[in-house]
């Protein structure tokens, strides 16, 4: 690996009856293990990112997580809001129904409108592997880098199982080179987030990042 584990890793604390005091927690061990990230939901983004700005920790939320189903132009309020409160990263989740049904003019038209009103933001697109089929996991993550996302992600954990080193590797070739890959959910060891790294994960998205940094099995599937 080029960098330490710990650069790797989104912390992430997305369940949604999280409270202010885990939220607090969160960001004092996104400084303490010198996360790259902490990945929290739009309605928490105001609340930690000056303390994470000051601690360069970049704040990661969710658009229309965790099921895609907002409409096009839901999905660009929300983003912007979230920019607004002090967003870095934005990742969105794909529409599956459009993606089953190879609507590929919807798909396009709302991904190229997520990349225009994000600008220069790092976007990310879900794909949400674990619901797909090959040929799914194909049109999903090419309609993705066309439209120029940043990173395509492998799932929300919270759909589907998490990721898999043989989807990352599939992703791997198609977008050759053209975006990078973020591996999520159910990633709970340093072996398994090391092969995923090595499979071509460029960032990592779990709840189990200080267990991984330990050496120690996490027990969250997110």
């Amino acid at each position: 690996m080029e960098k330490n584990i710990n650069e790797y890793i989104d912390h992430t604390l997305l369940k949604r009856d999280v409270l202010t005091k885990e939220i607090d927690q969160a960001i004092n061990d996104a400084i303490k293990y010198k996360f790259k990230g902490l990945c929290i939901a739009p309605f928490w983004v105001s609340h930690v990112q000056e303390k994470l700005h000051k601690n360069n920790v970049l704040v990661v939320t969710v658009i229309g997580f965790p099921y895609g189903q907002q409409s096009a132009r839901t999905k660009a309020f929300e983003a912007k809001q979230a920019i607004k409160d002090g967003a870095d990263e934005l990742d969105f989740i794909i529409n599956a129904s459009k993606l089953h049904e190879k609507d590929q003019d919807y798909l396009r038209k709302e991904l190229a409108l997520l990349r225009k009103i994000t600008k220069n933001k790092i976007i990310k697109l879900i794909i949400e592997t674990g619901l797909l089929n090959k040929e799914e996991k194909e049109l999903a993550t090419k309609l993705g880098v066309e439209a120029g996302f940043n990173f395509i992600k492998t799932s929300t954990a919270v759909n589907t199982s998490g990721a898999t080193v043989e989807d990352v590797k599939l992703m791997k070739k198609i977008i050759d080179g053209r975006a990078k890959i973020k591996a999520s959910g159910g990633i709970r060891t340093l072996n398994q987030a090391e092969e995923l790294i090595k499979a071509g994960a460029d960032r990592l998205g779990t709840s189990n990042g200080i267990d991984i940094v330990k050496g120690l099995e996490g027990k969250s599937s997110y």
